[in-house]
């Protein structure tokens, strides 16, 4: 079956990308411009990207050999540091995770879990480190950050069938941000 596009939507999908690119753009420059900037302007980076829950970070990281900054990107990226932050696909907590994926990851570390204990920061950050380092194990660079946020079947189908890239925008864009957010946390705070 072939699809015929039409002018009006080949300039339709081109000012689509276009737009998209540029939005993508301008938050990585200005993002960038924030934590390149001296004095004052340093501080202000430091509060765009804080290092709260420093303490279950750094045990989760540890515990799972993770790097501070990517546990920080992470947590930016999936909830903005709300603990009681909640998609409306029914994610939960700093790392949203889905229930099913933190009763899955405490299985893993041998813990109890009650669905309760979701929003409890170092038992979301614990399962959600865990939870990375179990997609580290069955993929590769940047398919870990798309499969974190699309979930591993979408990833293993896209890779299954050979497409280049995220089809999905919001994962393409997720893992920029992702991304983006370890470099700016490893220069602010030399994670």
């Amino acid at each position: 079956m072939s699809v015929s596009c039409n002018s009006a939507n080949k300039s339709t999908l081109k000012s689509g990308r276009r737009s998209r690119f540029f939005s993508l753009r301008f938050f990585a420059v200005a993002a960038c411009a924030a934590v390149l900037l001296c004095g004052l302007s340093f501080l202000f980076a430091k509060t765009l990207f804080p290092m709260k829950y420093s303490a279950e970070v750094d045990a989760a990281a540890a515990e799972f050999g993770l790097s501070r900054a990517e546990v920080y990107a992470v947590i930016m990226a999936e909830s903005g540091f709300d603990p009681t932050a909640e998609s409306t696909a029914g994610a939960k907590g700093l790392m949203q995770l889905m229930p099913s994926t933190a009763k899955f990851c405490a299985a893993l570390v041998g813990a109890q879990f009650d669905e309760s204990d979701i929003f409890d920061a170092g038992v979301n950050v614990r399962l959600g480190c865990r939870y990375l380092v179990y997609l580290k194990q069955r993929f590769d660079g940047d398919y870990v950050y798309a499969a974190y946020n699309a979930g591993e079947g979408k990833v293993r189908l896209w890779l299954n069938e050979n497409i280049d890239g995220f089809p999905i925008r919001e994962t393409a864009d997720y893992v920029k941000r992702v991304k983006l957010y370890k470099k700016i946390y490893s220069f602010l705070y030399g994670l």
